[in-house]
This record gives structure tokens, C-alpha cells and sequence, in this order.
């Protein structure tokens, strides 16, 4: 399993919403087989007055994937209003688009290049056009956003698209349905954990992601099933492994997040209404999730 996958997926979703935008401002394993017996990656916390459920999300997904299982949509129907880890309305601002526009880019005077040097760009260079790109086409961008972009690349030649992600799916049907959006966090605060990367981080991660793109179809494949079987022992496993890989990576992207997040859930668990919170599901499993958070201040999820 690639080192830090889920950490890097959860990244790596955050980033596609990112990388998106940027890139346009430059130019069945469900369907009919749910079990009235099957766990997803959907909980329920009871708070005193409310239930607050949540849901595990791939932020992509291929058509092929939905319909959704009763239980998930159920649990959207009996909640009022919709949290996530961003209101995705936000990435309709100029102001935002601006700001993703100017992290993808590379300093005056740099170049991918120069940030890799000659050996290690060489090295990119083939392994980038084995899955089909020239790696000059992003010569003015920073490390990180060729990294996204070529494996974005990859997962929409495997059918996966972000307008098929859990979130769109049910901003779409919130929208409809007239049931309010917010988020946890701003999409300022996640464009902040690639602008914290140095740009010698950031080369690392792009070399470490192009040695790794022959296994990204069955990495992530692994990682679809499991979540459409709410598979926790296999998110536990991986993400045991990546904690001991990069624990740099997991708290920043993981770790800390979600402890921002509890006060915010706990305030949900207080209210009288019922609330659906949709985050990747590697915030949802494992040490210092946001389940084990909860559960260290007395509230205790049932896997449904």
C-alpha cells in the first residue's frame, strides 16, 4: 500500500476541489447489493435533544458507485441541515479562485526544473510520461499541483469524477430540498496545508506520487471498497501504517483537523436538530479520529 495513502487521498481530495478550479481558471459495488445486516461508513451519535450522524465520504466516485445504501440516505433524510468539511459554495468566490490560482503557481523565477534539479526532474520526467503526460506542461506550477493534476488525470481515466463525490451529491439534493450547508473549516484553511509545505516537501511529494502511480487503480479501488463495506478494520490497518510512515503528514492533514473540529460537532450535539457531517472517512477511524475524540468526551457512535 502506497506510503500515507489515506492521509494522501484525504490530501489529495482537498487539493482536487483546489486543483479544479485552478485548471479551469487556466484553460456497482452498491447498486442492488446492500444487506438489511451490512455496516457502511455512516455512524450515529444521540445527543439530548438530537441525532448528529456521520458519514465517512470518497470525495470522488464513478457513477457506477450509486446508488447510495438505504441507510446513508435515510440518515440525509432525517437530518435538517448539512455540514462538511467546506460549504463548497465558497469555491464559487473570485477572491478564492484568486488565492487557489496563486498557490498552484511557482514563484517568479522558479521553475519545476530548478525547484527538482536536473537529476531528480529527469527521474519525473519518465516516470510522468509512463502514465501518459509531459511533465514540462507544468513547468510554472508548484510541485504539488503537478502532482494533483497528473493524478487527477489518472483517477478520471478510471472513471472517477468529483461531481459523482459524496459531498456534490448531497450539496445537490441540500440544495434542492431547501436544507442549509455549512462547513467545518474555510477553503482558506485548507488551501494552508499545501501553502505550509516547502517547496522541497512539495518535490518530495510529487517524486514519491509519480513512483507510485502504477499502484494508485488498485490503491484506491482497495480503498472504494472498503469504504462502501464500512471496512474500519481496513482503514485501521493502513492508517496504523501511515502514522509510523509520516507522522508529519497524518496529524497535519488528519490529526489536528479534526481536533479543531470537535467543538464544532460537540455544539451540533447540543442543539435540537438533526444534522448529517460528511468528512473523509479517514477522519472517522483509528486514534485520534474524530469518533475517538468524541468518545473521550462521552459521546458514543453506533456503526450503522
Amino acid at each position: 500500500m502506497r506510503k500515507g495513502c489515506i492521509a494522501a487521498f484525504t490530501q489529495r481530495a482537498t487539493y482536487a476541489r483546489l486543483a479544479a478550479c485552478a485548471c479551469l481558471l487556466l484553460g456497482g459495488w452498491l447498486q442492488n447489493t446492500a444487506q438489511a445486516d451490512t455496516l457502511h461508513s455512516l455512524w450515529e451519535i444521540h445527543g439530548a435533544h438530537n441525532t448528529v450522524y456521520l458519514l465517512g465520504s470518497i470525495h470522488v466516485l464513478r457513477p457506477a458507485d450509486y446508488p447510495l445504501p438505504k441507510a446513508i440516505l435515510n440518515a440525509y433524510g432525517d437530518a435538517n441541515s448539512v455540514v462538511m468539511e467546506i460549504n463548497l459554495d465558497e469555491m464559487n468566490s473570485p477572491q478564492l479562485q484568486a488565492e487557489m490560482l496563486a498557490s498552484a503557481m511557482l514563484p517568479e523565477g522558479k521553475t519545476l526544473h530548478s525547484v527538482l534539479g536536473p537529476k531528480a526532474y529527469s527521474h519525473a520526467e519518465g516516470l510522468a510520461r509512463t502514465v501518459g503526460v509531459e511533465l514540462s506542461t507544468f513547468d510554472s506550477f508548484a510541485p504539488w499541483f503537478a502532482a494533483e493534476a497528473i493524478s487527477q488525470l489518472q483517477l478520471a481515466q478510471m472513471g472517477f469524477e468529483p461531481q459523482s463525490g459524496v459531498e456534490m451529491f448531497f450539496a445537490g439534493h441540500a440544495q434542492t430540498d431547501g436544507k442549509a450547508i455549512s462547513g467545518l473549516e474555510t477553503a482558506h484553511d485548507q488551501i494552508a496545508l499545501f501553502q505550509a509545505m516547502s517547496l522541497e516537501q512539495q518535490a518530495h511529494y510529487l517524486i514519491a506520487s509519480l513512483e507510485e502511480a502504477h499502484d494508485l487503480p488498485k490503491q484506491v479501488n482497495s480503498m472504494v471498497q472498503a469504504w462502501q463495506h464500512g471496512d474500519t478494520a481496513w482503514f485501521n490497518t493502513q492508517l496504523a501504517q501511515e502514522i509510523g510512515a509520516d507522522p508529519a503528514l497524518y496529524q497535519s492533514v488528519l490529526g489536528a483537523r479534526n481536533r479543531k473540529w470537535i467543538p464544532k460537532i460537540e455544539t451540533l450535539l447540543r442543539d435540537n436538530k438533526n444534522y448529517l457531517v460528511i468528512v473523509g472517512t479517514g477522519h472517522l477511524i483509528g486514534r485520534d479520529s474524530v469518533l475517538d475524540l468524541l468518545k473521550k468526551d462521552g459521546f458514543n457512535a453506533t456503526q450503522r
